[in-house]
């Protein structure tokens, strides 16, 4: 497990070189004003990352489908971005084969499977991704390969200092926190919050939390939570004295979400819960992001090893799959 946790730098190093193997034919659209993102589960996090950036660097409105219909609003003006790790995804096929009926324009992210055979036979431009990894644990591959096309042809503004600060965050491992964290979290019920930036990296921990340290955890984002959930960490009494709500904080955010954070923080103390803060790292809004991004995967992996279960089971979700296709993702 620490190998995959370890390898998001190298991931991202090697991201550029998928990229630079991408070369868009001229009848690809140049401008595009929209991006559909499709995926499931580890595979669609990287959309969600994209999306963030694309909200201050692009003027691409960017949209994450977590389905398996193709939305009616997708035109010539759109790509769409079909991402499976295995390549096998029952959700992403189906998408594939209505896009292709739509004659959209296509990029796919895949290590092999269908939708790499659909690809090369189709010659739709092909983002191949080494094998050999849980579809968690290829975030680096899946969003830098992307990333640095959309570097390329100006559609996002990022510049190469970012990447490099990003590189050397990632190499800092933070083993001995994430291990701090995972005891405060052992046998609790988790809540996480996280805005702006952070909301990527909220979805994150709750998926990872789930699918490694198989314990269920909550997200919900800021300041919408300020709004309704707020209200629920009051009841059931002795569900809230067993809660820990982790708020994930921005170095960049306004000092009004700061004050109702505080305040927020305050009322789910008063009920008898925990309430934990984190901060980001680094200058740039990619640092910042996998800097907790890197956290929240190390602490999931932290908190297996405490509630003694394999972090690279995945049981019940192989039974999901086999009910309707027997093909692993």
């Amino acid at each position: 497990m620490e190998a995959y946790l370890k390898d998001l730098g190298p991931q991202i190093v090697k991201a550029r070189a998928i990229a630079a193997g991408i070369s868009l034919s001229p009848s690809f659209i140049k401008r595009p004003a929209k991006v559909l993102y499709c995926g499931m589960g580890g595979s669609a996090i990287s959309g969600d990352i994209l999306g963030t950036i694309a909200q201050s660097r692009s003027r691409i409105h960017w949209t994450v489908n977590r389905t398996s219909r193709l939305p009616e609003w997708v035109d010539s003006k759109t790509i769409v971005i079909l991402s499976s790790y295995s390549g096998n995804t029952h959700e992403v096929r189906s998408i594939f084969e209505q896009a292709v009926a739509r004659k959209a324009h296509f990029l796919v992210v895949a290590s092999g499977g269908w939708l790499a055979e659909e690809a090369l036979k189709r010659k739709i431009p092909f983002f191949r991704l080494p094998q050999g990894y849980p579809p968690r644990f290829a975030i680096g591959y899946t969003t830098f390969s992307l990333l640095f096309l959309f570097m390329r042809y100006k559609w996002f503004s990022v510049s190469g200092k970012e990447i490099q600060e990003v590189i050397r965050a990632v190499k800092r491992f933070p083993q001995k926190e994430a291990h701090r964290l995972a005891k405060r979290l052992f046998e609790k019920n988790i809540a996480i919050y996280g805005g702006g930036l952070m909301q990527s990296a909220a979805l994150r921990w709750r998926t990872q939390l789930a699918e490694n340290a198989k314990t269920l955890a909550s997200c919900e984002a800021l300041p919408e939570m300020f709004h309704h959930e707020i209200e629920g960490w009051t009841f059931p009494v002795f569900k809230v004295k067993n809660s820990v709500a982790i708020f994930l904080t921005d170095r960049n955010e306004p000092d009004w979400l700061l004050k109702k954070k505080q305040v927020a923080m305050k009322v789910i103390r008063e009920g008898g819960a925990e309430t934990i803060e984190l901060k980001t790292a680094g200058q740039g809004a990619l640092a910042r992001i996998f800097s907790m991004i890197l956290l929240g995967d190390w602490t999931s992996c932290e908190l297996a090893k405490l509630c003694k279960v394999d972090p690279m089971s995945i049981g019940a979700i192989d039974r999901i799959k086999k009910a309707v296709h027997p093909v692993r993702d």
